[in-house]
């Protein structure tokens, strides 16, 4: 039940909890000062959230930063240069801390996250997070730029990949999307890739997704790293029931054992 609570807690954001309000302005604060190091923000971090909470809360306090500028840009109440600013220093944040993850000790059986974004998306800070989201839960991730579509990097990562999630924020860009669904199923020779897709421009497209068989729509990355999660543990589920030839059968009570 605590985790079901703590889940849905951070589904919705940390602007809801009421432990974060002073971090999340004073954070704000800091990210947009022009003298802010990269040190700084990575202090803050380590010393000014409250304790005791696993280390992904970290990214989803920089998604809910993210989304405060970008609430505060609709409203006019902070300018295209504050935005810009805000949003490359936790890019560069984010990219950081994955590093460091990546760097440790790793599972060598860990499951594998391809993040991705259509050809001429420039909004790459949300798959970012993702990457490092992932890297958090102890996944192995690969954030491919836009430009690495067209090379062997992209389709080896997705002959390896086991779940892949797409950021999609630019409407104008659905054409490079339909394209990018299409080549990663092209790429894929094993079992069947799961497609989960986010970002402003997914929200606004259900049904373009699902005429195009994406298997999810979300609208945060840690809705969109959970459910990954669950992809990836009935997929690992499935492997060992037909090694034992039996079928394993999700219900609302859990998972059920058939031997035919």
């Amino acid at each position: 039940m605590t985790a079901e609570k703590l889940s849905t807690r951070y589904d919705r954001g940390l602007e809801h909890d009421r432990l974060y309000e002073r971090a999340l302005a004073e954070f704000r604060m800091l990210v947009l000062h022009p003298r802010t190091r990269l040190a700084s923000l990575r202090a803050f971090l380590d010393h000014e959230l409250p304790r005791g909470r696993p280390y992904y809360v970290k990214v989803l306090f920089l998604e809910t930063v993210a989304r405060m500028l970008g609430r505060e840009w609709v409203s006019d109440d902070c300018d295209f240069i504050d935005v810009t600013i805000g949003t490359s220093r936790l890019q560069a944040l984010a990219i950081s801390l994955s590093l460091d993850l990546r760097e440790a000790d790793r599972t060598r059986n860990a499951p594998a996250a391809l993040v991705l974004t259509p050809y001429g998306e420039q909004h790459t800070l949300m798959p970012q997070l993702i990457g490092l989201l992932f890297d958090s839960l102890g996944w192995t991730s690969e954030v491919l730029e836009p430009s690495a579509l067209k090379t062997s990097i992209f389709a080896r990562a997705v002959e390896e990949a086991d779940v892949a999630c797409i950021g999609w924020s630019n409407i104008r860009l659905a054409a490079e999307f339909k394209t990018l669904i299409r080549d990663v199923r092209k790429h894929r020779r094993g079992p069947r890739l799961p497609l989960i897709v986010g970002g402003a421009a997914a929200l606004d497209s259900v049904d373009f997704l699902v005429g195009l068989g994406i298997d999810c729509i979300c609208d945060s990355v840690y809705s969109a790293v959970k459910i990954c999660e669950s992809y990836y543990e009935l997929e690992r589920i499935s492997q060992q029931a037909s090694a034992a030839g039996r079928t394993a059968v999700v219900t609302p009570s859990g998972i059920d054992w058939l031997t035919p």
